[in-house]
Order: structure tokens, then C-alpha cells, then sequence
């Protein structure tokens, strides 16, 4: 009898337990993710992703979850180059993670990365992979992501323009009022990409800097405005190079276009358009304020390509020689669009205007892939026939490395246009500049970082793809257990 209910007793303990870690796995098994929500922003080299929403079925599930519970990996800046060590950085030694439940959704806030993934040394890319240690049902990675959010990109309008026998695509952003009404009479900041996004997709050139971006979070009531040149950049050389100088004048003439169109609408400012762009994007700003001086109030121009006279591997002239090249050119022939006759004509340059236009020239000491004397030669030239307002900044490695700039990537000196508008900086010199009798203050926003983003991208409505089956096969094991105990116990009471 003894012996009976000793059986029992561990008979009893035995079922208790397989309950127990059944119930467990039960619950597992029941929680689902409905969706995954990637909240990022444009960062300084491409989408960075500062938080994720996970909604699941029942949060009464994992209602034990910590932040430690979760790991990133192939988590880096969107700046791929470590400044300590100037090579390709490696992931984050602190994820960042910290934990917010509202509702059925877990926000998972990070140390913001780059969306794309972790550089490899042949430029292709590692996904970034988020892993939970507790329940592998939340465990996801760039595929499994519902809806992505970008900040301000969002609210950006795409469109396309046709003029001066071309069509190009367009993102334009347009600042509204407090009832959803966009603004009017607003000034615009123009912005040219750099050669790398030359003949590109408008989506992936929004986000490989800040260009479009920048204005408007640093608090700007200003339209932006960003066309997509879909021809091969014009490179190095072009200076000898009478039809690429024309199509990138043909480029201009049709954002001109675009841009007396948006004057005439009411929505810009006439007398506060600016224009700037880096690189390939900062030579095509000179040729386009070449072509229109008068329509510009103020332009920067950052770490410019020579497409106007030859500066890059240039070692037959002199710096003095170089000068002199472009104070001939400021008073030479530009390209336009001719309207009667269809196709682009040669035009005097207006000198007198572009030397009144204020222009801030802005570069690296050390930028391998535009030489500095472009902008310093662009600069001297224009003072010598009689520019007064125009400002140049040079920055020292040093003061690139303070921006987490490494020397591998002293060319992006667009960061340090883009991350600044306290007092002397380009971003907040530029807006002070008008065409106007009188100097018109620009309004700014209290604060953009609270924008919420309310339109979801074209990755939205994927498949949710995360968890795995090991479960399943778990609860099939425990059953069998359960099913063997059950027999053994039963064998020995008859026996």
C-alpha cells in the first residue's frame, strides 16, 4: 500500500511539472507578432532607425520582459568609418536598448543605426538582426518589418517635372500650418546631390544625406526642394567638356523652371530662394547661380567639383593660374534653356549679379576627391571683381573628427553644413540672406523631434516572419513524456 502511494506522490509530481513547463510553452506557442513598426530618421550617411514597435496578441504573455532580454547585431552608424581607428566600424559595444509597454505594443527605443546594416570591407552589407533571448517569436530583422517611418521624408511630396527636354523626378517639402494647410510665401532651400547619387533612385538619394532633411529639423519654416539627376555624373574633366557643362545647365533650367512655378503658385518666396548642394552638387550650384543670379538670395556651396574650370589633378597651372581661370569664366558663356527654338543656347553670364549674390564656400583642408582650391580659387576670383559678401571656411581634420568624421571621409564636409545652424554657421547665415529692401525674419518651429510620422513607406504590409517551429516539436516531446509516465505508473500499481 506504502509503495502504491509512493508511486502516486511521483506519479502526481511528475504530471505537476509537465504542466507547469507545458503551460509555459503554451504560452509561448500562443504569442504572435501583428506587426513591426521601424521609426528612423535620415542620418548623416543613410536611414537610421531609433526605435521599433512591436505589437503582439496578448502583452499578458511577456509580461516579465526586460531590455536585457534583447541583442542587436550589425548595429553601426551610418558614417562607416570609426574616427579612433579610421577603418570600417564595428557594432555597438552598447545597444542602447530600453523598454516602453503601451498597450499590446513593446517599443523597443536603440541607439539609432543605420537601417542598411554594417559595412563589410568590399562595401557590401551585413543586415542588422535583433534577437530576443526570452521568446524567440520577437526575435526580427529588416524582412520582417511592417511599416517604415522617416522623419520629415514622409511628409514630402514626389513629383515629376518635365521642361528643357528633360523629365525629372522631384521630392519637395512644404511646411504647414497648424490646420494641416501648407504654408505660403515661404523662402526654399534648393539642394543638389553629389555625383554618388548621380543617374540614382529618388528614394535612396532622400536618404544618403541630409540634404533634404536638415532645414526643416533644425527648426526652419522652409520648403525644400530635391530633383533627381537621372544622367551618369559628369566627373572629373568636365571642364573640357562643352556638352556635359550644357546638360548640367539643362538640369538647372528645369528646376529654374520649377522653381518660378512655385513663386507664381504663392508658395515661395521670391525674394528668399537659396540654393546649395556638396560635391558634384556643389559644382552644379555655381553653374546654376552662373545661369540665374537673380533668382538666388543666397547659395552654399560645399566641397564643389570643377565643372566650371579645371581644378582637380590639375599640376600644370599654378593656384595664382587657377584663379585667374575662374575670374574669366564669371565673365564668360552659361548654357540655357531657349523656349523658341527648343533646345539649350549659349548665355553671357549676368557678372555683375553673381558678384553681388552672397555665397558661402565651404570645404575640408584634406578632401582627396575634390581638391580644396576649388573652393579657395572660387572664392579669391570672385572677390577680385568685386564680391563683398561672400564667406569661406576651411576645416582642419581636427575639426571634421569633433563631427565623427574620419580621415578616410574628409570629403564629407556636407555634415558640418547640414548638423549646424547655431550663430556664424552656413545653415544659419543662409537663411538671413533676402533679395529684399529689408531683412525678413524666418520663422522657426519650437522643436521638430516631436513630429510624429504618420505614412507608412512602400516596405509597409510585409509578412510578419519572425519566430520558428522548435516549439511545436517541444510540446510533442512533453506529450510523449507525459503519455510514458502515465504507463510506467500504471504498470507498476497492477503489477
Amino acid at each position: 500500500m506504502r509503495k502504491i502511494k509512493k508511486l502516486f506522490a511521483m506519479m502526481m509530481t511528475l504530471v505537476m511539472t509537465l504542466g507547469i513547463i507545458t503551460t509555459n510553452i503554451s504560452a509561448i506557442e500562443e504569442l504572435k507578432v501583428t506587426s513591426i513598426v521601424a521609426n528612423t530618421y535620415v542620418g548623416d550617411g543613410q536611414r537610421e532607425v531609433s526605435s521599433f514597435e512591436i505589437t503582439v496578441n496578448d502583452i499578458n504573455l511577456v509580461n516579465d520582459l526586460k531590455a536585457e532580454d534583447f541583442d542587436i547585431t550589425n548595429n553601426v552608424s551610418s558614417v562607416p568609418y570609426d574616427v579612433a581607428t579610421n577603418a570600417l566600424a564595428d557594432d555597438y559595444l552598447d545597444d542602447g536598448i530600453s523598454l516602453e509597454i503601451k498597450g499590446n505594443t513593446i517599443i523597443l527605443n536603440v541607439k539609432a543605426f543605420d537601417y542598411t546594416g554594417r559595412y563589410n570591407p568590399d562595401f557590401s552589407k551585413n543586415p542588422w538582426q535583433v534577437t530576443c533571448n526570452k521568446y524567440g517569436v520577437l526575435s526580427f530583422n529588416k524582412d520582417n518589418v511592417t511599416t517604415l517611418k522617416t522623419k520629415t521624408l514622409d511628409d514630402a511630396i514626389r513629383g515629376t517635372f518635365t521642361y528643357a527636354g528633360l523629365t525629372r523626378e522631384y521630392a519637395l517639402y512644404l511646411p504647414k500650418n497648424s490646420d494641416g494647410t501648407n504654408m505660403k510665401n515661404v523662402p526654399l532651400v534648393v539642394w543638389n546631390h553629389g555625383g554618388g547619387e548621380y543617374a540614382g533612385q529618388l528614394e535612396n538619394t532622400l536618404v544618403a544625406n541630409r540634404g533634404l532633411t536638415a532645414w526643416v529639423e533644425a527648426g526652419y519654416n522652409t520648403a525644400v526642394l530635391q530633383i533627381q539627376v537621372s544622367n551618369p555624373n559628369y566627373s572629373y574633366g568636365t571642364a573640357f567638356d562643352e556638352d556635359k557643362k550644357s546638360l548640367i545647365d539643362q538640369n538647372n533650367a528645369l528646376q529654374a523652371a520649377l522653381i518660378k512655378k512655385l513663386i507664381a503658385e504663392g508658395t515661395v518666396d521670391q525674394n528668399r530662394v537659396y540654393v546649395t548642394g556638396a560635391s558634384s552638387g556643389g559644382g552644379a550650384t555655381m553653374r546654376f547661380i552662373m545661369q540665374y543670379p537673380e533668382l538666388f538670395a543666397g547659395a552654399i556651396a560645399c566641397c564643389s567639383m570643377d565643372p566650371i574650370v579645371w581644378v582637380h589633378y590639375n599640376y600644370q597651372d599654378s593656384y595664382e593660374q587657377i584663379v585667374e581661370n575662374f575670374e574669366t569664366a564669371f565673365q564668360g558663356q552659361v548654357y540655357t534653356w531657349d523656349e523658341t527654338k527648343e533646345m539649350m543656347v549659349s548665355k553671357q553670364v549676368d557678372t555683375a549679379s553673381l558678384v553681388e549674390l552672397p555665397i558661402y564656400f565651404t570645404h575640408a583642408q584634406n578632401d582627396t576627391t575634390c581638391n580644396v582650391n576649388s573652393s579657395k580659387a572660387m572664392y579669391e576670383a570672385l572677390n577680385n571683381l568685386g564680391a563683398k559678401n561672400n564667406h569661406l571656411t576651411i576645416w582642419s581634420n581636427q575639426e571634421m573628427a569633433d563631427e565623427g568624421i574620419a580621415e578616410g571621409l574628409l570629403h564629407w564636409s556636407w555634415v558640418k553644413v547640414l548638423n549646424h545652424n547655431e550663430e556664424g554657421s552656413p545653415m544659419n547665415w543662409l537663411f538671413k540672406q533676402t533679395n529684399a529692401s529689408e531683412n525678413i525674419p524666418v520663422e522657426k518651429e519650437e522643436s521638430n523631434n516631436s513630429k510624429t510620422e504618420t505614412t507608412a513607406s512602400e516596405e509597409a504590409k510585409k509578412a510578419v516572419k519572425t519566430g520558428d517551429d522548435s516549439t511545436v516539436e517541444l510540446m510533442a516531446m512533453m506529450t510523449g513524456l507525459s503519455l510514458l509516465a502515465g504507463t510506467v505508473v500504471l504498470s507498476k500499481k497492477y503489477y
